[in-house]
């Protein structure tokens, strides 16, 4: 067996291997960051398993080991992802008084504002969310605020900045920093085409990463704060956002389990946002959360506009206005989510 099949054995077991690091409860970047790549890594462990069974001069019990470690991890990518495999076909027609949505990370040194501003006066949404606005867009987006008939403003220079822009009737909205005075999120009461009121979330924690925060827990911590508050107020509810984090991770499963939300990406598609470019490293972090009484009739992403991330655009409807009884949390969930809390806002002391 010369070098080359060497190498290849070595690789396929470290990419089976690492296939698992998202199940450990670690919350330091590299651990997370397997699950983020998730599909591309699933790619290469196809391409592996291929090579390596038909070009592999391995010894016998080598060559078995790797292959059937490399199968073991692609059927656990592919429990991971089935999910969101678009099996349910999206509605063609759109009901008359359906909500139109667009959230976006618009990227703050992106300074190509008209891109979004067409795109905006284009689609006319009657929700319009933005992350990492600072002051300069927030002047660019002045061109477009008279088409809505409110707005609420959160700029920062950190490229964690906030604007919510909506035509639909606002009871309330307020501005919230759940776990750091850095990162913003805002929360809003709204009222439908049909007089139903609603809340909408627009959430952007940050991500662990060598460049952000070592460990994932003050993302997960802000998720935990949202899902027990949309828990709390029972009222039909839509959370929008760079949540980065992928919509089959872990916290995301949890985020969804406290809060009794649904995942509008379910059986629909991954409909990935970031990056923009190279469109083969892309995956899903700009999420979209419902409850059950909304159906989500149409997700999808729009045209790049400049920034890392690609605009997400959603249709909703708010289908059952009866008053609903929410289970109570659990008491192990609940002190778990208590945990998590805890943990972000220690971590946001130290990391900050």
């Amino acid at each position: 067996m010369d070098y080359w099949h060497i190498e290849l054995n070595t690789l396929s077991i470290l990419c089976a291997l690492v296939s698992f690091l998202p199940f450990l409860d670690f919350k330091h970047w590299f651990f997370r960051i397997f699950d983020f790549v998730r599909l591309q890594l699933l790619a290469l462990l196809v391409v592996l398993f291929i090579t390596d069974l038909f070009f592999s001069s391995a010894p016998l019990f080598l060559g078995t080991l790797t292959q059937v470690l490399l199968l073991i991890a692609i059927a656990y990518q592919l429990f991971i992802i089935w999910p969101y495999l678009p099996f349910r076909k999206q509605s063609k027609g759109v009901p008359e008084k359906a909500i139109t949505l667009i959230s976006v990370n618009v990227l703050q040194k992106n300074t190509d504002y008209q891109k979004l501003i067409g795109l905006v006066k284009q689609i006319q949404p009657d929700i319009f969310l933005t992350m990492e606005s600072n002051l300069e867009w927030e002047k660019a987006l002045s061109e477009i605020e008279s088409d809505f008939t409110f707005s609420h403003k959160m700029p920062k220079e950190n490229r964690y900045g906030m604007h919510l822009y909506s035509k639909l009737k606002v009871k309330s909205c307020q501005g919230h920093y759940l776990i750091s005075n850095e990162h913003p999120s805002i929360e809003a009461t709204l009222v439908d085409k049909n007089g139903t009121d609603f809340t909408f979330w627009g959430i952007h924690p940050p991500p662990p990463s060598p460049t952000e925060k070592p460990t994932s827990k003050q993302k997960d911590a802000e998720l935990m704060m949202v899902a027990r508050k949309v828990h709390e107020k029972k009222m039909p509810t839509l959370v929008s956002g760079d949540f980065n984090n992928v919509c089959w991770s872990k916290s995301s499963k949890l985020f969804s389990k406290v809060s009794k939300l649904k995942d509008a990406r379910l059986g629909k598609g991954f409909y990935s946002t970031f990056p923009v470019k190279p469109k083969l490293f892309r995956f899903p972090i700009d999420l979209l959360f419902h409850s059950r009484d909304m159906e989500v009739h149409q997700i999808k992403t729009l045209p790049a506009i400049g920034s890392d991330h690609l605009p997400l655009f959603a249709t909703f409807t708010i289908t059952d206005t009866g008053h609903k009884t929410v289970k109570a949390i659990e008491p192990e969930l609940k002190q778990e989510v208590v945990s998590i809390i805890v943990e972000g806002k220690e971590a946001a002391q130290e990391e900050n």
